[in-house]
C-alpha cells in the first residue's frame, strides 16, 4: 500500500476541539511531527478536515516531476567555479586516484598561472531531511537539526582534509558552502564558530557542547576563508576570521577587499 507523510505546522489551539482529536488519530498533535501514514480514503479524509494545520511532504498521487534532477555534486562544482574561481582565473584541480588512496584530501588544488596557491574543500548543505523511511505510522528523523552541528562537523571535517595535505598551513586554505537547505544560512555558520553575542556582556553564547566547540574553534583557525553560495539565486558571501594566517592572500586569491 502507498503512504503519506503527513507534517504538522500549525498548533490547534483556540480551533475546534474536533480537529485535535483528529491529529491525534493521525499520530500527530505536535508541531514538527511527521507520520506516514496508509493512502487511504478515511486517511485522506482526515488530512483534509485538518488541512490548515498539516503539509504533506510526500504525496503518491502527485505526478513526480520530469524536470531537472537534484542537485549533485559535479553541478555544485559547476556553479562553485562559475561563480567565484574562473572569474579569478584560478584552475581548480581534482587529486588523482594515486592520491586519493593515499587517504583523506581536501576536494581542490588551487592553482593560478600554474602555480599551486591554495586548496579547497566544498560542503554542500541539502534538503534530503529524511535519513529513510520509516515504518508505517513511525515517526520520520530529520539529519540537518540541529544545524550548527551539522556545521559544526562540516568544518571538522575539512580541517582533517586540509591536514592531509596542507599540515604546515604553508598555502591558504578556503572551504566553499553550496547550501541546498535554506533554513540553514551563513550567519548560522558564524554563530557556529564564533557564537553569538550577548547584550550587555562581553561574553558570547555558543551553541555546541564544550567538547565540540573547542573542535570546531581549533578546525576553523585552519581555514583562511568561508564561501557561502546559494545556487538558487547564485549570491555569494564570504567569512573571513581576522586572525588566519593566511587571511589577507585568500581575500586576495579572490579579489574581495579587505
Amino acid at each position: 500500500m502507498r503512504s503519506i507523510e503527513v507534517e504538522q505546522t500549525q498548533s490547534p489551539i483556540r480551533r475546534h476541539f474536533s480537529q485535535r482529536k483528529t491529529l491525534i488519530a493521525l499520530g500527530l498533535n505536535r508541531i514538527g511531527r511527521v507520520r506516514w501514514l496508509p493512502d487511504t480514503p478515511s486517511v485522506r479524509g482526515m488530512i483534509a478536515k485538518v488541512s490548515h494545520l498539516v503539509r504533506i511532504n510526500n504525496d503518491p498521487a502527485v505526478p513526480k516531476s520530469s524536470g531537472t534532477e537534484a542537485p549533485d555534486e559535479a553541478t555544485d562544482v559547476a556553479s562553485m567555479r562559475k561563480l567565484v574561481f574562473d572569474k579569478n582565473n584560478i584552475v581548480l584541480k581534482r587529486y588523482d586516484d594515486a592520491a586519493l588512496k593515499k587517504g583523506k584530501t581536501p576536494d581542490f588544488k588551487l592553482l593560478k598561472d600554474g602555480k599551486l596557491c591554495g586548496f579547497c574543500e566544498m560542503k554542500s548543505p541539502r534538503d534530503d531531511f529524511i535519513l529513510k523511511a520509516p515504518k508505517l505510522g513511525g515517526v520520520a528523523i530529520r539529519k540537518n537539526l540541529p544545524f550548527h552541528r551539522k556545521l559544526g562537523s562540516h568544518v571538522r571535517n575539512a580541517a582533517k582534509q586540509f591536514d592531509a595535505e596542507n599540515a604546515d598551513h604553508a598555502h591558504p586554505n578556503i572551504v566553499v558552502f553550496v547550501s541546498h537547505t535554506p533554513e540553514i544560512q551563513r550567519r548560522d555558520l558564524i554563530a557556529t564558530i564564533a557564537g553569538l553575542p550577548v547584550p550587555g556582556s562581553s561574553k558570547r553564547l555558543f551553541m555546541l557542547g564544550k567538547k565540540m566547540q573547542k573542535q570546531v574553534i581549533e578546525a576553523a583557525s585552519k581555514v583562511d576563508l568561508f564561501i557561502w553560495i546559494d545556487p538558487k539565486t547564485g549570491i555569494w558571501q564570504h567569512l573571513s576570521p581576522n586572525d588566519a594566517k593566511h587571511r589577507a592572500a585568500a581575500l586576495q586569491l579572490l579579489n574581495i577587499s579587505e
